[in-house]
């Protein structure tokens, strides 16, 4: 098992003031995979970079903390950019997740652990900040505690708008930062306002979409063992379990919006989907995991499936990572769709404009070619994992095909990649 990094906090290298005063390139809403990767790459290709988030770095983010295969792979590559000129940093490196070697399925009191190799599991606290230092390394300022509010684009200019609140000192102060482009990573809770006749960035949630419940359990909880997904399911959501690097245990879910109202909460809601899925035997928790899950930050999600437009009709606004769309996935993908989209962000509009040397009057050409991109791969990708959600909402079929599983493991772990997308199209690559 490897060693977790040490996580230490990432301090702004430019204030509020500043970022105002500069002429940036590129600025880049949200510091999570997808924007941190994209500013990474970005700054690599040697343009003026911002990033921005609304917190601090190390900061908690629910997440189920698994990297699918195709995700190790990005991050593999996202490693491999020469970040200063060939010259080895050791700032710049990024933390090498726990190998994922299995899953265990539990739904009714019928269990099946299946081999799911190539994965891995990271802690976001490690993860970002490590990525938010190595985008540094590579040439961007980071703005940490600072609140994006609005992004307003003139097509016809040169330039974007965005207003930012920034709570660094103990008095707010309202700036204005202008760029050639801005890449929202705003995630799923995005509130970042598109002021533009043309686009607003309105979300289309699909009907019936899960919310998302998240926490983090102490070791004392007990869980999974290192290297073991759990995978519990009912017929109100589902809910993934994994060790992390430090010991403790991420729990993340996609629940019916009915069953928190119903079981009091977000951790009621936990505590019963774990219920219904075989109890907390067959999760590896303790008896005692109540107490936990009650003193327990317990975070939630907007709903989970939506679309999102990835481009503004001038090419000026672009969106990466969760939000440019997303889909209630089985088994954890989300951060191998943040930073695949971050991929195809800098392949696209950052070769273009890096080869120009400029970002030029009129981006658009090459932001549709970045949206272009963007479908032709997540449309494979979110349609799978549309398929597999609406099988799991029947518990009636997960059932006899997990004891289908138990009885044919071989046959069932040629299924599995294809359900957790590792035979999925869309290599990673630098």
């Amino acid at each position: 098992m490897s060693r977790p990094m040490p996580v230490t906090p990432v301090e702004a290298t430019i204030s509020a003031a500043e970022a105002a005063n500069n002429d940036w390139e590129v600025i880049v809403i949200g510091a999570g995979p997808a924007g941190s990767a994209a500013a990474l790459r970005l700054a690599a290709r040697g343009l003026r970079v911002l990033l921005i988030d609304a917190a601090a770095m190390p900061r908690p983010k629910l997440c189920g903390c698994c990297l699918s295969v195709a995700a190790v792979k990005e991050l593999a590559a996202l490693e491999q950019i020469d970040t200063r000129g060939g010259v080895p940093d050791e700032r710049a490196r990024l933390p090498q997740p726990l190998p994922l070697e299995r899953v265990r399925l539990a739904t009714a009191a019928v269990t099946a652990a299946l081999p799911l190799p190539g994965g891995g599991v990271i802690s976001r606290e490690a993860l970002d900040t490590a990525a938010v230092r190595a985008a540094i390394v590579a040439g961007a300022a980071w703005l940490p505690e600072t609140r994006v509010t609005a992004v307003t684009e003139n097509p016809a200019a040169a330039r974007v708008t965005l207003t930012a609140r920034t709570t660094i000192s103990r008095h707010a102060e309202q700036v204005v930062a202008s760029a050639g482009l801005v890449v929202v990573a705003a995630g799923l809770a995005d509130t970042v306002r598109i002021g533009t006749g043309q686009y607003r960035g309105e979300k289309r949630i699909t009907p019936g979409s899960r919310l998302g419940l998240g926490a983090t359990l102490p070791p004392a909880a007990g869980g999974p063992p290192p290297g073991e997904l759990v995978m519990a399911v009912s017929r109100h959501g589902y809910c993934g379990l994994v060790r992390l690097e430090d010991g403790r245990v991420d729990i993340a879910a996609a629940v019916d919006r009915s069953l928190v109202t119903r079981a009091g909460g977000p951790a009621g809601a936990l505590a019963k989907l774990l219920t219904d899925a075989g109890g907390y035997q067959a999760a590896g928790l303790f008896a005692d995991a109540d107490e936990w899950f009650a003193a327990a930050v317990i975070r939630g999600t907007p709903p989970l499936t939506r679309r999102q437009p990835v481009a503004s009709a001038g090419g000026r606004v672009l969106r990466v990572g969760d939000a440019a769309g997303y889909v209630e996935p089985f088994t954890g993908e989300g951060m191998g769709w943040a930073l695949a989209s971050a991929r195809f962000l800098d392949e696209t509009v950052g070769r273009t404009v890096s080869a120009a040397g400029r970002i030029g009057d009129s981006p658009r050409e090459a932001a549709v070619s970045y949206a272009q991109a963007h479908r032709r791969h997540f449309a494979v990708n979110h349609a799978r994992c549309r398929r597999v959600a609406l099988v799991v909402r029947q518990p009636w079929l997960v059932g006899p095909a997990l004891r289908l599983a138990r009885l044919a493991p071989a046959v069932a772990a040629r299924v599995v990649p294809l359900v957790v997308g590792a035979a999925a199209r869309g290599k990673a690559h630098g």
